[in-house]
């Protein structure tokens, strides 16, 4: 890996990087190579991208049906569970978006407050109980009261 990458010259990287924000294919065979190797190495590494993305791809070919009839439900927890820090990881992104994204953003109102427990199905899988504390305006007695 550090051959290739003191072989590689600025200006190869400089079209690979133009080709990467074009959304184009990178068409250089040694800054393929250079990106092969970042991926393996990443993806390696506990909480990169990289292992991220893997993780999920892991975890998403676990679960998606493939023929209903020949590939179960039990085929697919059992192949999910074998994995239990993938199921771990997208299970705490999937809630910390839910949060995020639906909660904080004011889907349901300002909120003043939320907890929230996770639990574990029999057969292993997380799931969560969440309670949400929102501001509600009452506007006929000017102040604020949680719901």
């Amino acid at each position: 890996m550090e051959l290739l990458l003191a072989s590689l010259t600025s200006e190869q990287l400089l079209q690979a990087a133009s080709q990467a924000e074009k959304y184009q294919p990178i068409t250089d065979p040694a800054v393929q190579e250079l990106l092969k190797g970042v991926a393996r190495v990443g993806a390696t590494s506990a909480g990169s991208d990289e292992r991220k993305s893997y993780m999920l791809a892991q975890l998403k070919s676990s679960i998606h049906r493939f023929d209903p009839k020949g590939y179960s439900l039990a085929k697919r927890l059992k192949r999910a569970l074998n994995n239990p820090l993938a199921v771990v990881e997208y299970f705490h992104n999937m809630i910390k978006t839910i949060i995020e994204n639906v909660l904080k953003e004011g889907m349901f109102g300002e909120v003043a407050h939320y907890y929230a427990t996770i639990e574990y199905q029999g057969h292993g899988t997380p799931h969560t109980h969440l309670a949400v504390c929102r501001i509600r305006s009452i506007q006929s007695n000017n102040y604020l009261a949680l719901d």
